[in-house]
């Protein structure tokens, strides 16, 4: 299958999101020309502004005020050489309804689709972000640990990109409006990305795919935010901590995957640029971070902020022994990720915070 080339035409969705708007800048720095959908006509402006240096020719935008709307990519999609689709509602606090995070999901995806075999057929390739979320299993195959650090691991599974979530579709079908957020989440990226793969067996079309499953997205904003009340939702888990918000009882923390947002960003590039990465899921995972790890780095890097929880630092190593692992070694071998470290990753992000918010 054809891949793309410097200069192609590449559709972003979702482009003023945290991930979305490093993968429209990643597109521009490796010499493409980037269509962002956008939600109103000030994000868009936000995001033209933003890349205004990248030339005339390099960055414009479409309206997609709803992406479960039949159609509403039509236009997005007409002339562009590939589609990155990163549009897909991501929270797991006070979800209400699962299906708030399923339907647009799904519609999403499946809605961009249709709209490509209509107006765009003969496009190149399609990297649609999924999540490690659709790999982990956190009930049927859980880890099995103490918090106490000398109290050693039993058991530490490892995930690939063979594996699927098959617990939150289950959940989500016996619980309905009483499921688990996680789970809701969980839920939408696991039918979404099965509905993408699904449509591509189904429909045999001329362009191929590709999936790109990070864990926790962390680092520096680029995206409008007016307030640290409404950063998204992998940001804010570090944030609390850096705004003096959580205390010494909260420590460790729950751990979760990470990786930082410009080699998420890439991976999608080179996902559309590397004939190997056809047909493909990419986890990008960089290791697991308990919320001890940032605190540890605000205290070295950033000792001026007060009431930031000590806990005990310099322990991840082994608190690390004790969680899953995913596997992000075949994005680094077929799509030359080379991942940030955790340090620098945590200072850009505080450092990017700091410069829009008081803290």
């Amino acid at each position: 299958m054809p891949t793309i080339s410097k200069g192609d035409y590449i559709l972003v969705t979702g482009a003023s999101g945290f991930i979305a708007s490093h993968t429209a800048l990643a597109f521009l720095n490796a010499g493409y020309r980037v269509r962002g959908s956008v939600r109103s006509e000030a994000k868009g402006e936000y995001l033209a502004k933003l890349f205004a240096d990248k030339g005339e020719s390099g960055f414009d935008y479409v309206l997609v005020d709803d992406i479960t709307k039949d159609g509403v990519f039509d236009e997005a999609v007409k002339g562009v050489d590939a589609v990155a689709h990163l549009a897909s509602p991501f929270y797991i606090l006070d979800v209400k309804d699962p299906q708030d995070l399923i339907q647009p999901a799904i519609k999403g995806t499946t809605g961009l689709l249709k709209s490509i075999q209509k107006n765009n057929p003969n496009l190149k390739r399609v990297v649609v972000t999924s999540s490690s979320l659709a790999i982990y299993c956190m009930e049927s195959k859980p880890p099995t640990y103490h918090f106490g650090l000398s109290l050693g691991l039993r058991s530490r599974p490892s995930y690939t990109e063979k594996d699927w979530n098959e617990d939150a579709v289950p959940h989500v079908e016996k619980m309905g409006l009483g499921s688990v957020g996680f789970h809701s989440y969980s839920a939408s990226k696991v039918l979404a990305e099965k509905a993408f793969w699904k449509f591509i067996e189904d429909e045999k079309p001329s362009w191929d795919g590709v999936t790109v499953n990070p864990p926790l997205v962390i680092g520096p904003i680029i995206h409008e935010c007016e307030s640290p009340l409404k950063v998204n939702t992998s940001v804010a888990m570090f944030y609390v901590f850096a705004a003096g918000m959580k205390k010494e009882e909260d420590l460790p923390a729950p751990y979760h995957g990470w990786v930082n947002v410009s080699d998420v960003a890439l991976a999608h590039v080179r996902a559309l640029e590397s004939p190997e990465a056809a047909g493909e899921r990419f986890i990008t995972a960089n290791g697991f971070v308990f919320g001890q790890d940032y605190c540890d780095v605000l205290h070295k890097r950033f000792p001026d902020l007060p009431n930031v929880p000590v806990g005990q630092p310099d322990t991840h190593e082994e608190r690390n022994k004790q969680v899953p692992t995913f596997d992000g070694s075949k994005a680094a071998k077929v799509l030359g990720i080379k991942y940030t470290p955790f340090e620098e990753t945590v200072v850009d992000m505080g450092n990017s915070l700091r410069e829009r918010f008081t803290f």
